[in-house]
């Protein structure tokens, strides 16, 4: 019970230090731009990971390292995808649109890894999609669509892609091998555009410092409970889990920043919360390879 008991813990609080990640990239916002946020958050992780890696005395480079590349860029890709679409769109529809990565990851399984999608996700796919037409079918009452909302949806896709090379290189590589990569090539793809910029590289206020190092702080966190988690706790129980973070940075949005909650944002982001549940459930349910 007490090894359960811990799981529990680990994994409850993991989608919170998400979703204070999340909250502290679209505050960063009013005071740096998405270079600036992306090489804070990066940085952090590729100078706290090495310590880790060598107090545990486990392997850094890992196996087939091109695909770990990959996979780092995908994943730095869906964050930067992400923080821009927040400073362009609210922080909830934003959320809900990235949240249409599990119904991405079951059109693209069978391409990645050969794992073909079962005949009873495609109801919960198609789901997803109709939800996510709700949400940006244009209204007088809603902004059109624009490039925030096509930012979080491209955002949602690298995301499948990087949970697939997750499942892929997870066989053979460690958790913090992977998220190395994922610093490395997000360090790599930030400080690049940062250092070209005409604008300052360094952020110029004081709030700027705070919350581009409470982001690179609660990623940390948030990589380390889920790590401990998955420990426990079976991976596919984890995931589902793992979707409260869509309802607690939607609620954060609604409530904390006043942004608008109409009827179609409502019911669309159920249907898609609802079918990305309904798929992570299906994945806990499909018998091992």
């Amino acid at each position: 019970m007490r090894p359960i008991l811990g799981g529990l813990i680990w994994v409850s609080l993991a989608p919170l230090f998400y979703s204070a990640m999340s909250a502290s990239a679209k505050l960063s916002g009013a005071y740096l731009n998405v270079w600036q946020i992306g090489a804070g958050r990066f940085l952090v992780g590729l100078i706290v990971v090495p310590v880790i890696v060598r107090s545990l005395r486990i392997s850094l480079w890992g196996q087939k390292r091109f695909l770990l590349t990959v996979r780092g860029l995908c994943g730095a890709g869906a964050f930067l995808l992400l923080v821009a679409s927040f400073q362009r769109i609210p922080l909830s529809v934003a959320m809900v649109l990235f949240y249409l990565y599990p119904a991405f990851t079951s059109l693209f399984s069978a391409w990645v890894t050969g794992e073909p999608t079962p005949k009873a996700a495609w109801p919960f796919v198609c789901g997803a999609f109709i939800g996510t037409t709700l949400i940006l079918w244009p209204d007088q009452s809603t902004d059109a669509f624009n490039l925030g909302h096509l930012l979080a949806i491209i955002a949602s896709i690298f995301c499948a892609f990087t949970l697939l090379l997750v499942r892929r290189l997870g066989r053979e590589n460690n958790i913090y091998t992977l998220f190395f990569y994922l610093c490395l090539t997000g360090a790599l793809a930030s400080l690049g555009p940062l250092l070209m910029q005409d604008g300052p590289i360094l952020p110029m206020q004081a709030a700027g410092w705070i919350l581009v190092g409470a982001v690179g702080i609660f990623s940390i966190g948030a990589q380390l409970t889920i790590n401990q988690a998955l420990v426990h706790i079976p991976a596919p129980t984890v995931s589902v889990m793992m979707t409260a973070e869509v309802p607690l940075v939607a609620g954060f949005g609604v409530v904390f920043l006043g942004e608008p909650l109409g009827w179609r944002l409502l019911v669309g982001a159920l249907i898609v919360f609802g079918c990305g549940i309904g798929l992570n459930l299906l994945s806990a349910k499909s018998p091992p390879n």
